[in-house]
């Protein structure tokens, strides 16, 4: 055994005396009684908290899993963007689990070795599902016109039925500034990010209010709280998404007597995924330097939001979860907003080719 172990040992076992010596007084008694106390307190509102949070959502108040979400044989999962990036993970997560999904995308499903697949996002054992897993691809362009959507909306519903869960999944930007990015690139954004998702959702929200049943997922991002620049058009269609998930679970409640019909939004910090173009390849060296931490694992987000799916319940998701003080930032001072996202000013210094 090394000197240092040895060292170390002794280190704790004179603290652990030190600490039962002071416990034995009756001002150490106090301390312990008082830091026990805190403890438990704060463990106390913090599981008020979640009791009054599921309360508000119609969520079961003990239970993990919502009992009417028990029986996946009977649902149908609809994700946009599900060709690449987390939407792909999303959909082989749910396929694997024999739940049917409809693929939405205006580019066929990537597979190893893709020409497309610049940064070699995707690996030989991620081979894509197909028809006799339950998967169901619709090559489908968001920006189209209403009547294109409403045209895919009937053969969605003719050739494989009504989604029970539809996860808004497709995003896009460019990591311009306004003064760079074009009137074209600008319209794709608002219209994937923000219009598409009310589109999609406006679609199939009906089938769901009848049935007292759905689930309604939007990805919007940390950028929904946080604008920095070379991002402007992009924040603003997530913190419209956000607007859009808040405005839609008081419409489910007060509107249309559905309280039943889950929703969540997720809010993902910076993922690697081909949505953030060359530093999806980058070393994890340069690209903690670049944005002041670890980028976030596809796999480990797109996991997290697959179980919320399938335990039924409504929500608002951060990742890291850490960052959920983020959404506390207009409530800060404004030179503190300010110091905030001028640290991140220069994380879009170079366009990125979000998705575009």
């Amino acid at each position: 055994m090394s000197s240092k172990i040895v060292d170390l040992q002794e280190a704790v076992q004179k603290a652990a005396a030190a600490a039962v010596e002071a416990a034995r007084s009756p001002a150490g008694r106090n301390v312990l009684i008082t830091v026990a106390a805190a403890v438990v307190g704060l463990a106390a509102v913090k599981r008020l908290n979640q009791l009054l949070t599921n309360y508000a959502l119609a969520n079961p108040l003990l239970a993990t899993q919502s009992a009417a979400w028990s029986d996946w044989s009977k649902e149908l999962v609809l994700i946009t963007g599900g060709s690449s990036g987390m939407g792909r993970i999303m959909v082989t997560e749910f396929a694997r689990r024999g739940i049917k999904v409809i693929v939405v995308d205006r580019q066929r499903p990537l597979e190893n070795g893709d020409k497309r697949d610049a940064f070699r996002t995707v690996t030989a054992e991620d081979s894509f599902p197909g028809p006799s897993q339950g998967v169901h691809f619709y090559e489908f362009d968001l920006t189209s016109d209403d009547a294109a959507f409403e045209d895919l909306a009937d053969r969605i519903r003719r050739e494989v039925g009504d989604p029970t869960v539809l996860i808004n999944n497709a995003g896009v930007g460019h990591g311009k500034t306004l003064l760079d990015a074009s009137t074209a690139q600008l319209r794709t954004v608002f219209g994937v990010n923000a219009l598409a998702p009310m589109l999609m959702t406006r679609a199939f929200l009906p089938a769901m209010i009848r049935a007292r049943h759905g689930h309604v997922v939007n990805m919007a991002s940390m950028a929904s709280f946080v604008t920095i620049a070379g991002n402007v058009d992009y924040s603003c269609t997530k913190a419209g998404l956000l607007a859009f998930h808040e405005g839609l679970t008081q419409e489910l409640k007060h509107r249309y007597n559905a309280p039943e019909v889950r929703t969540t939004v997720v809010h993902p910090h910076f993922v690697r995924t081909p949505l953030i173009g060359e530093a999806a390849a980058d070393t994890d060296a340069n690209n903690r330097r670049r944005f002041l931490g670890d980028l976030l694992d596809a796999r480990y987000v797109a996991s997290t939001v697959v179980q919320q799916v399938l335990d039924g319940r409504s929500g608002q998701l951060f990742f890291p979860p850490k960052l959920a003080i983020a959404s506390l930032v207009r409530a800060f001072p404004t030179w503190l907003q300010e110091r905030i996202r001028g640290r991140l000013a220069m994380v879009l210094d170079r366009p990125m080719l979000l998705g575009l």
